[in-house]
């Protein structure tokens, strides 16, 4: 059963076109670049780089945030999953790039903080989305996110919503 497990899911993804692998690569230096400038950045919900629906759920869970407070997706940058990082010894390495579909890839890659302890390296599979010919960050999958970024969104929303009421409307 495992190893069928396993089979489908190396037979849901194709290797990318030549193309779409630099676009892909190039999308991802260009969402960690600021990590290597400095230890200031901006929010990385902020960074434009994400795809329609999580754009709308990024909304959606900033109108219901509490003014001033934590919520548990605003205690850290969600890319990183970290509060600090060296920025001269910052690295990602991007270990597979699969397609899903044709607008559709899966990108697996490993972020080391810099710091240079094993505790320092997180594992992340993003999943890109590509909108009018933009590749965007569609979904998110991490040791912070088991679920998806989409998942822990949408139940933040709930929470926030629960506890501090709706302040959009």
């Amino acid at each position: 059963m495992l190893l069928a497990t396993i089979l489908a899911v190396l037979a849901a993804t194709t290797a990318p076109s030549d193309a779409d692998r630099a676009a892909i690569e190039e999308k991802v230096v260009e969402i960690f670049q600021p990590y290597g400038g400095s230890e200031e950045s901006t929010a990385s919900w902020d960074y434009p780089i994400y795809s329609a629906e999580v754009t709308a759920l990024i909304a959606r869970w900033r109108a219901v945030t509490p003014e001033g407070g934590m919520d548990g997706l605003n205690d850290g940058d969600w890319l990183c999953q970290c509060l600090d990082w060296e920025p001269h010894a910052f690295a990602v390495t991007m270990t597979s790039i699969g397609m899903v579909s044709d607008d559709v890839a899966e990108v697996e890659l490993t972020v080391d903080l810099g710091f240079g302890g094993p505790e320092d390296t997180r594992a992340e599979t993003l999943t890109f989305k590509r909108e009018d010919g933009v590749w965007k960050i569609d979904e998110m999958v991490s040791l912070e996110f088991p679920d998806g970024l989409k998942q822990a969104l949408r139940e933040t929303i709930a929470v926030d919503e629960e506890r501090f009421g709706n302040r959009s409307s």
